[in-house]
């Protein structure tokens, strides 16, 4: 429910402060949503007890003196609603469409063994040519005995074991006889 009323004050902040301010607002808002990584913040933020002008005061401050107009009217307007709560998920949002405008997306390469940078840009490359978008990967160590790549946003999730390979193997050579 969050992401659906998210996704209309994103879309509202976007067609606010144009295609230029999009970045500027994400970074802006993303400060505040470390915040909410704070349990003082945020139990701050969510309690009823604390006045919704409070609140608001807390938000501002952290977005600073020097924001855009147009951001500030914003986080007037959640914390008019009481939506305040919504801006991890509205910045999380915004990095996605970002991400998307840009034709630009990141994942990660789960390994056992850490990939070097050659093998990593050829992974990438080959997956930017197969999705017509650059991809940027990110290594991740594992446990897994192979390879997994993934990137959410884009539906995109591969994996490769030793494992695997084998039983497909076997189950084939079974198949023949």
């Amino acid at each position: 429910m969050d992401q659906l009323v998210a996704k209309r004050y994103v879309k509202a902040l976007i067609e606010a402060l144009g295609e230029k301010k999009i970045a500027e607002a994400e970074k802006a808002l993303g400060g505040v949503a470390k915040a909410f990584e704070e349990k003082a913040f945020s139990d701050a933020i969510i309690s009823p007890e604390v006045k919704k002008s409070e609140k608001e005061e807390l938000v501002l401050a952290l977005l600073g003196k020097k924001a855009d107009k147009r951001l500030l009217n914003f986080v007037k307007t959640l914390g008019i609603h009481n939506r305040f709560g919504l801006i991890p998920t509205i910045v999380e949002l915004l990095q996605k469409e970002i991400q998307r405008r840009e034709n630009r997306y990141e994942g990660f390469v789960e390994s056992k063994k850490a990939l070097d940078e050659k093998q990593l840009k050829a992974l990438e490359n080959s997956l930017s040519k197969y999705v017509d978008a650059t991809v940027i990967l990110h290594p991740v160590k594992s446990e897994r005995d192979g390879i997994k790549v993934v990137v959410e946003d884009l539906g995109i999730e591969a994996s490769f074991s030793k494992e695997r390979v084998a039983s497909d193997m076997i189950n084939h050579i079974l198949k023949a006889l």
